[in-house]
């Protein structure tokens, strides 16, 4: 038998059903008690019924075998006849209902009229009965019928009264006492009745405790649904939940705080915290924190996955009802986002700064050097052809070529970026680009590995200005490889965007200049001028899209452009 459908059953199960249960039986018990009653009742008078009619017939034999000859011969019959237990009294009577002879025990002589009765009698001779009151709860149940027998008539007095009752036979009236077979049937009923009550309190007893089940059901019901929700919300939770108990091992840790930590869940629940937990997370919970009330200070952590990590740790004290100190919860943030959207607003404030800067020198500074690299041109001319002089001349015109090359390259920059978006087809966009750079590519040594799902869908791009990043993240990849390598080119498509990634075996960045690869001015090279990637950065950004890089130290840099396909809805 399945248990569990029982007990859903029994907890659906509505309180009304035992309560009708007990009220069926409790009928279908006093229907049964009234009916065992009368069955009782019948088959009580039909035994002192049968019982008197026996003792009336067993005191007629004794007459007729040895007729009395006087009243006190009779008397002896009728003494040895009431001497029986079952009888109380023994009455005589004639047709006119008066005591010939009578014998009674605990009667005090008292006498019953019976004239109704003898009426009543049939001659026939068969026996009838009936049920007296000879005192206030004292009951007889009376056998009477017609003797069978005459009376004695050799006295004076027994002629006389022979003659009164003009030849009638006398009727002999039995009396039994029916208090012990009443008794009997009361206490059936009384039983019966207890039964009824036992039944009634058993059902009333089964709804009290069906309805407490119900309740204790839907109780822990919504325990465990609560519990359910609330590991689910925690575990949910963008942040780092750990819970330490009162001895200082670990209760619980959501997946969050075990990534960030780099922690293996399974082996960190029931550890202990201070050998678990980096020092500079478990020491916090010294602080001395109020309950509710938690201490929040950032310190770093640090992982082989994710490397250094700021993190915003809040430590708080658990206590129970009574105040009793249960443990420690620690609430850990991931601040490595915030931090990264901070540097680009800051990065975004210097483009603003300098794109302001650039519009204001760049008329300024122009014009001048116009001037200078004329006068330069000319008092070179006025020199022989390897003089110092005409050498001092050409190198002035030079370094003023750089200063306007880098006047244009802050313009091109610090001026918005307007696109002229068309859909265009990839691959041909990649081949182009990669030819441009083929030459000097094969003169460094570095080998180009094309990498292109084929096909790939159209994309909403300006193709010069794209190509201009490309162009720029290639001409690095090849100054990083110094002494050759591969430089790999891989474009494909993963969840709607394309991916397009730049790859290099070069020396790689440090981890502690990947934050400023994208700054304005910020280059590792001896004569860059520091705004390629920023230019790069931005032209992206106009695209819709974003630009990242990972890079290993003396492994090499991958620089990744990852461009929604959605700006095919554009079109």
């Amino acid at each position: 038998m399945n248990f569990r459908k029982l007990n859903q059953w029994m907890a659906s199960a509505s309180p009304w059903l035992p309560i009708s249960m007990s009220f069926v039986l409790m009928a279908v018990i006093f229907f049964q008690t009234i009916m065992l009653y009368n069955r009782e009742k019948q088959h009580v008078t039909t035994l002192l019924r049968e019982k008197g009619t026996a003792l009336i017939t067993s005191f007629e034999a004794d007459v007729r075998t040895g007729m009395p000859g006087s009243l006190a011969a009779l008397h002896q019959f009728m003494e040895k006849t009431a001497s029986h237990p079952d009888i109380s009294y023994l009455f005589l009577k004639d047709g006119a209902g008066n005591i010939i002879a009578r014998k009674a025990r605990n009667m005090s002589g008292q006498a019953t009229d019976f004239s109704a009765g003898t009426h009543a009698l049939p001659d026939s001779g068969d026996p009838g009965w009936r049920i007296v009151e000879t005192a206030p709860r004292t009951r007889y149940f009376e056998v009477y019928k017609t003797a069978r027998f005459s009376l004695p008539d050799k006295t004076t007095h027994f002629r006389n009264l022979i003659k009164r009752t003009e030849k009638k036979r006398p009727v002999i009236v039995l009396g039994m006492d029916i208090a012990p077979f009443e008794q009997a049937a009361a206490d059936d009923l009384h039983h019966n009745i207890s039964m009824m009550a036992i039944v009634f309190l058993t059902g009333l007893t089964g709804v009290i405790s069906l309805i407490w089940s119900r309740r204790a059901t839907r109780s822990r019901r919504q325990l465990l649904d609560t519990r359910a929700f609330a590991a689910e919300t925690i575990a949910s939770l963008p942040m780092g939940v750990i819970i330490v108990d009162r001895d200082r091992h670990i209760r619980y840790i959501n997946d969050t705080a075990g990534t960030l930590l780099d922690l293996n869940l399974s082996e960190t629940i029931g550890a202990v915290a201070k050998d678990t937990l980096p020092h500079s997370i478990w020491h916090l919970h010294q602080t001395g924190v109020s309950p509710g009330k938690g201490s929040e200070q950032e310190i770093r952590v640090s992982s082989e996955k994710s490397g250094s990590t700021p993190v915003s740790v809040i430590v708080t004290r658990i206590v129970g009802r009574e105040n009793d100190f249960i443990g420690f919860l620690f609430i850990l943030k991931d601040l490595s986002h915030i931090r990264a959207l901070e540097s680009e607003i800051r990065r975004k404030e210097q483009q603003a700064a300098l794109g302001t800067l650039a519009s204001g020198i760049a008329h300024e500074v122009r014009n001048p050097l116009s001037s200078i690299k004329g006068y330069a041109g000319f008092f070179g001319s006025l020199f022989e052809e390897y003089s110092e002089n005409k050498q001092a001349a050409r190198m002035m015109v030079e370094e003023i070529d750089r200063v306007d090359r880098v006047i244009t390259e802050l313009l091109e920059f610090a001026r918005p970026s307007d696109l002229e978006l068309c859909p265009t087809q990839p691959e041909p966009l990649i081949r182009y680009s990669i030819g441009i750079v083929q030459h000097e590519a094969q003169s460094a040594g570095i080998r180009i590995i094309k990498k292109i799902d084929s096909p790939l869908p159209q994309v909403l791009l300006d193709p010069d200005r794209f190509t201009q990043v490309l162009l720029n993240l290639y001409l690095n990849a090849i100054q990083a490889m110094k002494h050759g390598g591969d430089l790999t080119v891989d474009v494909r498509v993963e969840n709607d965007v394309m991916v397009f990634a730049v790859s290099d075996t070069g020396d790689g960045i440090a981890p502690q200049d990947l934050s400023s690869v994208f700054n304005p001015y910020y280059t590792t090279k001896k004569n860059g001028t520091g705004l390629g990637l920023a230019i790069a950065h931005k032209i992206i950004e106009s695209h819709n899209g974003t630009i990242r890089l990972d890079s290993v130290k003396g492994k090499g840099t991958t620089f990744f452009i990852l461009i929604p396909l959605e700006n095919r809805k554009k079109e």
